[in-house]
């Protein structure tokens, strides 16, 4: 077997890739919200009358149990689906830090290059984000930016798939989250801050849209920062610099 040339990942591609697929899960809740504020029980009605192929039965939500449910049920799906998009974002980073253990051990001359770049593409299976968390940091010695407030959305959203969102007899749940809050007195841009809420035991969880908006700003935080930490991770792995271009 050849030896492996040297790898390279675009952390610019990787930024606009998922950056841009947040912002659309971003648009779709938000029309999503300006279809719950145009609704009213009139054509609620009228619109379970006139699609065919609907169940009909006992069993169906009045309009007003639906609109409080519906906000509980697009939490949990945009949740997911927020989740499932940093999961792969994470796939990709394991990739970019394996890419950075292969250049280094090239540059220096030092390391198996062939179990390092069969590394980079393999397949780990199915692995949750806290495993994902796990391994950068027992592997690449990571710290883990936003620890907190992605371990907070894996746990509100097992909360909502395992226990229909009422946090079970005798836990509690904490949500760690970032949020954009006013400008202090004297300026003019908003900052950036800490928001914490908790739910005891057999409380029914639900968000106000201010905090489920919140949700994409702590996952947009929470991208950001990974690149960032990437960079300063291929830094002090002793990665060389590119060569100027001609």
């Amino acid at each position: 077997m050849s030896e492996p040339t040297s790898q390279s990942i675009s952390l610019n591609d990787i930024a606009t890739r998922y950056l841009g697929a947040l912002q659309h899960l971003s648009d779709f809740m938000v029309l999503t919200w300006a279809g719950a504020r145009a609704v009213n029980e009139q054509n609620y009605e009228e619109i379970f009358k006139t699609v065919s192929g609907l169940p009909s039965s006992p069993a169906r939500l009045s309009f007003a149990i639906a609109k409080a449910e519906g906000e509980r049920w697009w939490l949990k799906n945009s949740l997911g689906d927020v989740l499932g998009l940093l999961l792969v974002f994470l796939e990709d980073i394991r990739k970019v830090c394996g890419v950075v253990a292969f250049n280094v051990a090239k540059s220096q001359a030092s390391g198996d290059l062939i179990a390092l770049a069969a590394q980079i593409n393999a397949d780990n299976g199915p692995l949750d984000i806290p495993t994902r968390f796990k391994n950068l940091k027992e592997r690449y010695a990571w710290t883990i930016p936003l620890e907190a407030e992605l371990m907070s959305l894996v746990a509100l959203h097992r909360c909502f798939t395992h226990a229909g969102g009422v946090v079970p007899k005798g836990n509690t749940l904490s949500l760690r989250l970032k949020t954009v809050q006013p400008p202090p007195e004297g300026e003019t841009q908003p900052q950036l801050g800490d928001y914490l809420r908790s739910w005891s035991a057999g409380e029914k969880i639900a968000l106000s849209r201010e905090e489920h908006a919140a949700v994409f700003t702590t996952a947009s935080v929470f991208l950001n920062a990974m690149l960032h930490a990437i960079q300063q991770f291929a830094k002090s792995s002793g990665l060389p610099d590119p060569p100027p271009n001609p």
